[in-house]
């Protein structure tokens, strides 16, 4: 099977109303296994956006759809209510079909994207957006010819979005939305706190599902933090290349607490790393540390703050020296 014939299945699959998690961890094996796999999957995904934006025409020269449907011969074995599927899938692998239901036409299917504890991944978009996912995030993104939505349900992802007016990019992150243009920042939530740092452009915050609200223009060098359910953010001069940091494997802290950087580092390094009690967590951190080797990063984290980690139940315990 040639790999635009394995992406149309995948995309058939994955919109299909019993895909589940088991199905999503397969595609994303089948994805990174070669790339001529994920080249295959993203022409798809175009040619997807196209379709979506032909559908309003086909009606009109339907008759407002009142005419007979267009001829198409479904593959075997797959259910009548996915031939359209099948049909815009089909266009990527070259055959000659056409599209069933066009004054139904659906939205674009979703993509589901994560990175395990341990691990960070980048993921190059359909519209040449690129996009780094820090340990432990899950981001969902759909393409439409008039919209880029995307949901960053937990986690932190740098994103580098393609210029494009007519299709601004938005973002739903707790309880504020997201909405730029073409730029390049890094947005985290973790335990309900919401940051963002603009490293080139302009973002625009907004309470989620306050399209008319005034907006908070975040602007380059700028970080605004939000704590979910708070009727405002704060808004600080910052410097993005810190924020940028975890993308090259460092972590940049300043005065940070010593609680947040264990939890930072149990994602990171994929084992549990946890302060011994309340005190230690208050302890504030200011340095780089380098993620190459979990034993080399908590030897730095020793150098530099008062604190000694130690080995406990597969993880480690930081306390006080």
């Amino acid at each position: 099977m040639t790999a635009p014939e394995a992406a149309a299945q995948w995309f058939a699959r994955l919109n299909d109303d019993g895909a589940g998690e088991t199905d999503w961890q397969a595609f994303e094996a089948w994805l990174s296994a070669d790339a001529a796999h994920a080249d295959a999957y993203a022409r798809l995904e175009r040619i997807w956006v196209e379709l979506e934006d032909m559908a309003p025409e086909a009606v009109a020269a339907l008759g407002g759809g009142a005419a007979a449907p267009i001829p198409f011969a479904p593959r075997p074995k797959v259910a009548p209510r996915r031939g359209w599927l099948y049909a815009g899938a089909g266009l990527a692998a070259g055959l000659t079909v056409a599209v069933v239901g066009v004054a139904n036409w659906p939205k674009a299917p979703a993509a589901t994207y994560a990175a395990a504890p341990g691990q960070t991944r980048q993921v190059a978009l359909a519209d040449g957006s690129k996009v780094w996912l820090n340990a432990q995030t899950h981001l969902s993104v759909r393409l439409g010819q008039r919209e880029r939505a995307v949901e960053l349900a937990d986690g932190e992802a740098a994103f580098d979005v393609t210029h494009d007016p007519a299709r601004p990019f938005e973002i739903t992150v707790g309880d504020r939305d997201v909405r730029v243009v073409g730029t390049q920042f890094d947005l985290r939530r973790r335990d309900g706190e919401i940051t963002l740092t603009v490293r080139r452009g302009t973002v625009e915050v907004r309470p989620a599902g306050e399209p008319q609200a005034a907006p908070t223009r975040v602007t380059a060098g700028q970080r605004l933090t939000h704590h979910e359910g708070a009727p405002g953010s704060m808004l600080l001069a910052a410097e993005p290349e810190a924020a940028f940091a975890w993308t090259e494997g460092r972590l940049v802290y300043s005065a940070a607490p010593l609680r947040e950087v264990a939890a930072d580092l149990s994602r990171s390094l994929g084992v549990p790393v946890r302060v011994a009690d309340a005190s230690t967590g208050q302890l504030r951190f200011s340095g780089v540390l380098a993620l190459d080797d979990k034993a080399a990063v908590l030897r730095r984290l020793q150098a530099f703050a008062p604190v000694r980690a130690e080995p406990q139940g597969g993880g480690y315990v930081l306390s006080r020296r």
